[in-house]
């Protein structure tokens, strides 16, 4: 039983993968959504150091993990809106305005 628990908690867990990589590709050219590949990459690498940090530094600030909760809610939160603020292209072409 633990380990279906754990095969469905890592399938619930990696599920956006393929929505998340096919936004570039949806929204930007074939040239640009290269580059927002590598964009992407960095910004990660870069948050994967500076969330630790400042997770510390809430840690050691705040007498509790409130702030630290806070602060990756709101980090969240913010991703969330960026996505949904995004427009997209229709990159076949098959909605086309009627005249």
């Amino acid at each position: 039983m633990a380990i279906a628990c754990l095969l469905l908690g890592s399938g619930f867990f990696y599920a956006y993968y393929p929505a998340f990589w096919a936004i570039p590709t949806m929204t930007l050219s074939e040239a640009a959504a290269a580059a927002t590949f590598g964009l992407i990459n960095s910004i990660g690498q870069l948050g994967g150091f500076v969330g630790n940090y400042a997770i510390g530094l809430l840690n050691d600030r705040t007498p509790s993990l409130a702030a630290s909760f806070a602060f990756i809610a709101l980090v969240y939160v913010a991703a969330g809106g960026l996505i949904l603020s995004l427009r997209v292209r229709d990159p076949a072409g098959v909605f086309q305005r009627s005249n």
